[in-house]
Order: structure tokens, then sequence, then C-alpha cells
């Protein structure tokens, strides 16, 4: 009975996302194809950082929301100890690490922000754990924007994207000329979907695993798995660390995506576009953030059109006001009809965090 109903919610979830990619071209006669890649791609980078914060959320029950900062800190880090320019002036810097162990060393530090976040704030609980990762959140992006000669400050990286283009296979190119795409986003959008893939594989394997057993068990009840002698704290710890190293990842494509970094991209509304992601997907669901990120990006890029047909003569503020009612309006049906997400389950979502 329950593989029938998992059955029917994934060919449901299969005939939501496949009817949404149908209304790009529905909407788009000219250009569709274009459109459909950078829709993709931004879902491919934000279901990846979903992934991640399925992680904290879906897997332990951890409340955070200062997600971005783990995305910028991968981004930064990464760029910064690649060939790039940066500052006021354009600083040239002509020396680096190979974008391979850049990439490395940024999922590496992301991950290390996870853990020195978390060894004084982990063991919170609910919404004070919220508030604490709120506020990190917000003193990385200041600090960012503060420490222009270092980071460049609200002046940015530029010049970078040629360490990751370099490597762009040829076949890409001669498609991009016949149907009239990006090429530097389709190589950026076929790496993010080849790291969903082997991401999922990993947290598959650890998910079925004693520790993956052990973090589910911290969510569901932390005095239990202290009375069976496990250490509560440092599981917690490991899952924020994962999280966060998935999450740098994906904020070192985002950076590649958009050829240039500025603190403005990190900012709160990017972590609750992923939550947002997470929740359509369906909380704890492996796939689910995938399917959720598609249908996300589908609203977001799709909602606009609709807003010139209400408002043919509207100003951008009234279509962009006009956007986020329907982006609103669609969410709230959806998880009216799907409350636990596409492919998540409903003890998911009524967790007590404490």
């Amino acid at each position: 009975m329950n593989s029938l109903l998992i059955s029917k919610r994934f060919i449901f979830t299969v005939v939501i996302t496949s009817l949404s990619i149908y209304l790009v071209f529905l909407l788009n006669p000219e250009g569709a194809l274009r459109i459909l890649i950078n829709l993709l791609t931004f879902a491919g980078i934000y279901g990846l950082s979903a992934i991640g914060l399925n992680v904290h959320f879906g897997w332990t029950g951890l409340l955070n929301f200062g997600h971005a900062s783990f995305m910028g800190m991968g981004a930064y880090v990464t760029l910064l100890l690649m060939p790039h320019a940066a500052g006021r002036e354009g600083e040239v810097t002509t020396t680096g690490l190979p974008i391979i162990i850049a990439v490395f060393v940024g999922i590496a530090a992301a991950a290390l922000f996870g853990l020195l976040l978390g060894l004084p704030a982990i063991r919170l609980r609910g919404d004070y754990l919220a508030i604490v990762t709120i506020a990190a959140a917000e003193i990385f992006r200041l600090l960012v924007r503060d420490l222009e000669s270092i980071t460049g400050g609200v002046y940015g990286i530029i010049s970078y994207t040629e360490n990751l283009q370099k490597f762009r296979p040829e076949f890409i190119n001669s498609l991009s000329l016949s149907y009239e795409f990006a090429p530097s986003q389709a190589w950026v959008g076929i790496i993010a979907w080849v790291s969903i893939i082997l991401t999922l594989f990993l947290l598959k394997r650890l998910n079925s695993s004693p520790w993956g057993r052990a973090l589910r068990a911290v969510r569901e009840d932390e005095d239990a798995v202290r009375a069976m002698g496990k250490n509560a704290v440092w599981l917690k710890l490991q899952s924020f660390m994962l999280g966060a190293g998935i999450a740098g990842l994906s904020g070192v494509l985002l950076a590649f995506n958009y050829g240039s970094l500025e603190t403005t991209v990190f900012v709160p509304l990017l972590t609750f576009y992923v939550w947002a992601i997470m929740i359509l997907g369906g909380v704890g669901s492996l796939t689910g953030p995938i399917f959720g990120s598609i249908i996300f990006w589908v609203i977001i890029s799709e909602t606009d059109r609709l807003a010139y047909i209400f408002f043919e003569n509207a100003n951008g503020q009234q279509l962009a006001g006009f956007r986020f009612l329907l982006v609103g309006l669609l969410i709230m049906l959806l998880m009216i009809f799907r409350p636990s997400g596409l492919l998540g389950k409903k003890e998911e979502l009524l967790l007590d965090v404490k």
C-alpha cells in the first residue's frame, strides 16, 4: 500500500513538472529553449542548495535560516583562490589554484564555517537557532562588503569565469549556434545537474547507513539518542557541516552562472527561496527539491508574462508586485492540496522543533 502511494505521488510530481516545462514553451513560442536552459540552470543550482538544506531540516530537524552564508562562503573562497579581478580598481590577480582544487577548498571552507557557526549555536533549539543563523548570514554579508581589499567589497569579483569555461566541451558551442542559447550558461547548468546526481548518490548511501538513521533519530527524539549513548551534539554538527558543504558548491555554481559576484547575491531572500523549494519538493525527500526547484523557477520566470496580460501598461514595480502575488497564490494552492509537498511525508512537516 505504501509503495503504491509513493508511486502515485511520484507520477503526480512528474506530471506537474512536465506541465510546468510545457508552460515555458506555451508562453514563449520564440526562444523557448534559451529560456528553458536558463530556467533549468537556476533550478539545478537552487535545487542543489535545497538538498543541502534538507540535510539540516529534513534529516536532523535544524532550523537554519542562514543558508545563504554557506553559499557565499563557498563562492568567495573559491573565486579568491583562482585568477580574478576585484575591487574598485578591478585589481587583477593572475596567480591562483586550479579550479578543481579551489572548488574543493571552497566546499571545505563552507563546511568549516558550518562547524564554527554550529559550535556555539547548535545547542540552541527551534526559533533561537533560526535567529542565530539569520544573524550569522547578515554578519557574513556585511563583513564581505566591508573587506574590500580582500573580497572586492560592493564592487565585487569579476573576470573569473574563464577558469571554468575553458573546459567547456566543443559540442555545447556547436549546439548554441544552432539553437541560439548561451553556451557558458548551458555548461554551468550541466555541471549543476551532474553535481545533483553525484550528491544524491552520496546522500542515498548515507541515508541508509547507521549514521543516517542516527540523524533521523536526533530529529525525532534527541533525548532518546543521548540515552542510547550517542553524542547528539556531534551528530548535529556533522549534519550542519555536510549541508553547508553542499550549499558551498551551489554558491560556486551560482557565481559562475552570474559571471560576477557581489554582496547583493547572498541576501536573506536567497535563503527563503531555497526554503520554498525544499517545502514544495517535500521535507525529508531526497529527490523532492529537484522537482520543487523546477516548478519554483517556472513560477518565478513565467509569472511576469502572465502579469503583462492583466497589466499591459503597468510599470515595472506594479508588475513585480503582481508577480509575487501570483507566486504566493500558486504556492498556497499547491500547499493546500499537497501540504506535505510533492514527495514529502505528512509526518515530516508535523515536526515539533524544540
